[in-house]
């Protein structure tokens, strides 16, 4: 998904129309790698669970074309919410911004997927 996908769902959440808030648009796409970085431990227990290579670095965005390099859940979901959250903050709306941050959080361990393992009991302890 691109950068632009994301900010389009970000107005979308927040009844802006594109393009309407300088700010918004300024400080965009530095809220959004802050939260790809933030967002970064999830993208890896998705990719570890499908089998995918991790990623040692967070995917770094410069252009609202680029391509954010992770899964649909956080891209669709998670970074709209979190970008919510901080320009909510910024206008001084305490309830919004706690309310997009949970949502952000939230999407974020739904995305992830609990990975199984075997492990070796190297204690010694008895087997129930």
């Amino acid at each position: 998904m691109k950068a632009y996908d994301i900010y389009k769902r970000t107005c979308a959440i927040m009844f802006e129309n594109e393009g309407e808030d300088k700010s918004f648009t300024d400080k965009f796409l530095h809220i959004l790698n802050f939260l790809i970085h933030e967002a970064l431990p999830y993208e890896n227990s998705v990719r570890e669970a499908d089998g995918k290579p991790l990623l040692t670095f967070a995917p770094e965005v410069s252009d609202i074309n680029d391509k954010v390099d992770m899964c649909t859940p956080i891209c669709a979901t998670a970074l709209p919410y979190g970008v919510a959250a901080y320009f909510y903050q910024d206008d001084g709306e305490s309830y919004s911004s706690a309310m997009y941050r949970e949502r952000f959080v939230n999407a974020l361990g739904e995305a992830a997927r609990c990975n199984f393992r075997d492990i070796t009991d190297v204690y010694g302890g008895e087997t129930l």
